[in-house]
């Protein structure tokens, strides 16, 4: 069955965009099924409601990020930095009980016929970075799909190969339109809904058309001030909210 696809990532409890995005895709894009590629939580103040919205789109592929296990116990977090440390820690002592056992039941990887979903790489579907083509070209022979969806750096970019000699990366940037080769191997990231790192403060997402094989890159203005001052209200690190202006 032709579905059509909204991707999303990296949510990072930041209630405000996530609301914006999902009403974007289900009223203009009329999307069919959902991908959501991990950290529902971590670094906002709504970990709580996002995850529950998250939870009752029953039609949506949902994989675990490390945020999202981290909170939980279930990811070793004594590495992140302070910051990061301190929201993870906060946001495991607001979850409800519901919710951090929605998150612990969460898979690290989800198959379909045409993609693979996972938070950071083939090969470490948790916690590995990938921004750069070494790094696509060490996963390529765990990519058995036409597509790995990915999230975790919060940059929506796109490697892909042709043949593992023959790899290219591109940024995707707002209104990018990407022709899908079945023939090609991709690895896609949409860029963050809560937290982008890429310079625009603008939630970001995707919109894949298994018809077509075409997928879009849409990014939407949210209310970052209203973010700002939830964070700022639930005495999380000030760095925080000041990031959420900047897209970094």
């Amino acid at each position: 069955m032709d579905m059509k696809y909204g991707i999303i990532s990296d949510i990072h409890s930041n209630l405000e965009a996530l609301n914006i995005v999902l009403d974007y895709l289900k009223r203009r894009e009329k999307i069919d099924r959902f991908i959501c590629c991990g950290d529902i939580v971590g670094y906002g103040a709504k970990p709580n409601e996002c995850t529950e919205i998250i939870r009752q789109l029953d039609n949506c592929y949902t994989v675990a990020g490390n945020h999202d296990w981290g909170t939980i116990g279930l990811e070793d977090t004594s590495f992140f930095n302070p910051i990061a440390l301190a929201a993870v820690e906060w946001t495991g002592r607001h979850l409800t009980k519901d919710n951090r056992n929605y998150l612990e039941k969460l898979a690290s990887q989800i198959e379909q016929s045409n993609f693979l979903l996972v938070h950071g790489s083939p090969r470490d579907p948790i916690n590995e970075y990938i921004f750069e083509e070494r790094t696509f070209l060490a996963n390529l022979p765990r990519i058995k799909k036409n597509i790995c969806f990915v999230g975790h750096t919060h940059v929506p970019l796109c490697f892909y190969a042709k043949t593992p000699q023959d790899i290219e990366g591109i940024p995707l940037d707002d209104g990018t339109v990407l022709e899908i080769n079945p023939s090609y191997k991709y690895l896609i990231n949409c860029g963050s809904v809560g937290q982008p790192r890429d310079g625009d403060p603008r939630a970001s997402c995707g919109i894949y058309d298994a018809d077509t094989n075409i997928l879009r890159i849409k990014r939407i203005d949210y209310d970052v001030a209203k973010t700002q001052e939830e964070i700022l209200s639930a005495k999380l690190p000030t760095p925080l909210a000041v990031r959420l202006g900047y897209g970094r």
